[in-house]
């Protein structure tokens, strides 16, 4: 447990050096619809593809935020749960309410933090992603697993505009999370 602690410890330190202590985006401004919206070159295009059957936006990464892609397993082991709601309440404790998004097909979660975060990761088995990169965004009220589709969803959803996870919390997380085998796989 000490070395997870230190872990956490030394990615502060780095997150601060590269000056993102900051949990609020650079971007935050209007709803968290607008804010998400203000990510895109096109706000126009990610609403229009909001409406869509899919209620699902491409968002490029690396502007308003990056998403540490986090493997289910991981997730589920962190938190000791793997029910829908468990892991959600869990999740939202753990990451100070910050938002993360749940790609069940996938099964992946997607845990959204201040851009510039991607400098500073150093953790293998989950990838900070950023520029180049683009995040399938559900609608803001899409906040509960549909079973019949089972499209990606707010596992917890924005709270305010620009509000973020810490990528130190999203690491301590990961550090909770990981198996034996994990190390490995990456």
């Amino acid at each position: 447990m000490a070395d997870i602690r230190e872990q956490v410890d030394m990615a502060e330190i780095t997150v601060r050096r590269a000056g993102r202590v900051s949990l609020v985006s650079p971007f935050s401004c209007g709803t968290v619809e607008e804010w998400l919206a203000s990510a895109h070159p096109s706000p126009d295009v990610a609403r229009g593809e909001w409406i869509s059957p899919a209620k699902l936006a491409l968002i490029p990464l690396g502007r308003a935020f990056e998403a540490v892609r986090l493997p289910e397993r991981i997730v589920h082991r962190a938190v000791a749960c793997a029910d829908p709601y468990g892991v959600s309440d869990r999740l939202a404790r753990c990451l100070g309410g910050g938002p993360v998004i749940h790609d069940r097909g996938f099964r992946r979660y997607y845990a959204l933090v201040p851009p510039g975060s991607a400098r500073a990761w150093c953790e293998p088995t989950a990838e900070c992603l950023t520029e180049g990169t683009y995040l399938g965004v559900p609608r803001v009220d899409r906040t509960e697993l549909d079973e019949w589709t089972q499209a990606s969803y707010w596992a917890v959803r924005v709270a305010r505009p620009g509000h973020l996870c810490t990528a130190a919390d999203v690491l301590a997380l990961v550090m909770a999370g990981r198996g034996p085998t994990d190390e490995d796989e990456a």
